[in-house]
């Protein structure tokens, strides 16, 4: 279970302790408790992906990478998923300006002449 630590090293402002994985972290966060819970298991669940990524490859866990590479090989995996998000989100983002750029070409720019609804109106 992932949790907030509370030890005895001073911690610095925005500074907190969590556990990932069974490994103590220090983190900078404005975040609450919930958020930042999310994001631990957000990360937790990538490391898992890739070990198991990782056996199915080569048969056995990872147990030669020290544990800074993992951390950074996961924080790099998040970082790529974050960047493919983006991509797919402005893919998404453009596609509707496209279809709502056609619509409104689509729509005559001609007015409605005058007729029995606006008359006597000024």
């Amino acid at each position: 279970m992932t949790q907030l630590l509370n030890e005895v090293t001073p911690m610095g402002p925005g500074e907190l302790r969590v556990e990932v994985l069974g490994h103590p972290l220090r983190v900078h966060s404005q975040e609450g408790p919930e958020a930042l819970g999310r994001a631990v298991e957000v990360l937790e669940q990538t490391f898992r992906d890739m070990d198991q990524a990782y056996r199915l490859r080569w048969g056995n866990p990872p147990s030669a990478l020290d544990t800074s590479t993992w951390m950074l090989m996961g924080a790099l995996n998040l970082a790529h998923r974050l960047v493919v998000m983006e991509q797919e989100a402005s893919q998404h983002t453009q596609d509707l300006e496209q279809k709502l750029t056609k619509l409104l070409d689509d729509v005559p720019d001609d007015t409605l002449a005058a007729g029995p609804l606006f008359e006597g109106e000024e």
